[in-house]
């Protein structure tokens, strides 16, 4: 197995895995022998760093430098900024890295605004600064971390008498505050989730009236690793995704083959091949 045989091996394990691989993960996923590694690379950290994962060993998460170097990388190859379906298909990662330091994919444009700015790597990544502003040059209120790349691309006719228009996402949504869900009657929760970690949030409420038992929470997939009960007295060991909608499972390329249960908010996917369990329908009786 050569050097490059051995980097592909670990691309592949990392995006599916969404964090560096150890060897018996290499050796699981790709069938790559730990006595390989160590011949061609001395070790799993050289061969991590020769993947362009260095500074995080396995088992963590991808550094946020690499993980903006490798999605700057996409936006250049692509001549756009990429969404985060297009990501997933041509990059290193998935998009989890990046809604875990940013709070959304939205919010990785302004990530890495930042990071070019605080690193002073405008004239290296010039031509993707230039896309994130072309992208804000229509937007006012723009949040101070996309200030550094944005300044000099604001419209010279904006007048303050047409600032309140720019406030607004179309349906009337502002743009400065966070969206909310619906109201629940709930001590624990006031509204509905609307992503993935709220999901998360209510199976943890509600784990024990629909028999699980959590054993594990992981950055990794699968999400979760559980005992549900399938008989009285009777447990199983299982593995859960948590989503917000069911089809994002699909979405997100996930293997069906290494998941037993998607734990979501809404359930949309009319052909699912795996159990689901839909927090909205059951959260209903959750006080009643």
């Amino acid at each position: 197995m050569t050097k490059e045989e051995i980097v592909s091996a670990i691309h592949v394990c990392a995006k599916k895995l969404h964090r560096n691989p150890s060897l018996r993960e290499l050796r699981a996923m790709a069938g790559v022998p730990a006595k390989h590694v160590y011949k061609r690379w001395g070790g799993l950290s050289s061969a991590l760093r020769a993947a362009g994962l260095e500074g995080i060993g396995p088992g963590y998460s991808p550094a946020e430098e690499t993980v903006l170097r490798d999605w700057a990388s996409v936006a250049r190859k692509l001549k756009k900024l990429p969404s985060i379906l297009e990501y997933e298909k041509a990059g290193r990662f998935s998009g989890k890295p990046f809604q875990r330091l940013y709070g959304s994919w939205r919010g990785t444009a302004d990530g890495f605004c930042e990071f070019a700015s605080k690193h002073q790597m405008k004239r290296q990544w010039g031509d993707v600064l230039q896309m994130i502003a072309a992208g804000r040059a229509g937007s006012a209120g723009a949040t101070s971390r996309t200030a550094a790349c944005t300044h000099a691309t604001r419209p010279s006719g904006e007048g303050k008498d047409h600032g309140w228009k720019k406030m607004f996402r179309k349906g009337g949504i502002l743009r400065d505050r966070p969206v909310y869900g619906a109201p629940l009657q709930w001590p624990e929760l006031a509204h509905e989730p609307v992503n993935e970690l709220g999901v998360v949030f209510v199976f943890g409420m509600m784990a024990r009236k629909l028999g699980f038992v959590v054993h594990r929470l992981q950055a990794g997939f699968p999400d979760c690793i559980a005992m549900r009960e399938v008989a009285h007295g009777l447990w199983q060991r299982v593995r859960i995704e948590f989503e917000f909608e069911s089809r994002n499972f699909k979405k997100h390329k996930h293997s069906k083959d290494k998941c037993d249960v998607i734990v979501c908010w809404k359930h949309n996917w009319k052909d699912c091949p795996l159990d689901v369990v839909a927090l909205s329908e059951l959260a209903k009786n959750l006080y009643h």
